[in-house]
């Protein structure tokens, strides 16, 4: 009987950990989503790249994620580069575009707030979202593939890989 009533309570433990999480979670996307204006969404061409979307982090705040607008998860996504910007189609997010007017720098990075690569392995994206300067972080496993999309990036939209 005893070890039912502490399985019992382990389990309710975890549960109540898991709630708190989920509710701290919720409100901090609220709060930012309060502050940020909405991103524009676009698709991809037919020429996306296939990569990963790591994260979106406040450029001074390199270790806080911007959860608003469905951006704090990480996942696939096909990546493109137009005129109009860069599209992220996220796989079961929506897709994102930072607009060309938006896009300030672009640079390369080891690093971001929970993923590891190798060295310059992850493409940083710096755009303003209205008042605040984000990155979002990109990785295109392909060296080959990578090249290309930075290529794109620096013809179509003049924007150098510092």
């Amino acid at each position: 009987m005893t070890r039912e009533i502490i399985g019992a309570i382990a389990i309710s433990l975890v549960a109540v950990v898991a709630a708190l999480i989920f509710f701290s979670n919720r409100s901090l996307r609220k709060a930012q989503e309060a502050s940020l204006p909405e991103p524009s969404g676009g698709l991809s061409a037919n020429d996306a790249i296939a990569g990963f979307y790591v994260s979106t982090v406040f450029a001074q705040s390199p270790l806080k994620r911007v959860w608003a607008y469905g951006l704090g998860g990480r996942g696939k996504a096909l990546l493109s580069v137009s005129e109009t910007g860069v599209v992220i189609e996220r796989q079961g997010e929506r897709s994102l575009l930072i607009e060309a007017s938006q896009l300030t720098a672009a640079t390369r990075a080891s690093a971001t707030i929970d993923k590891g690569v190798e060295r310059d392995g992850l493409l940083v994206l710096l755009w303003q979202l209205g008042d605040e300067e984000l990155a979002t972080h990109l990785r295109i496993v392909a060296k080959s593939q990578r090249k290309i999309f930075e290529e794109k990036l620096t013809e179509v939209l003049g924007v150098e890989i510092g």
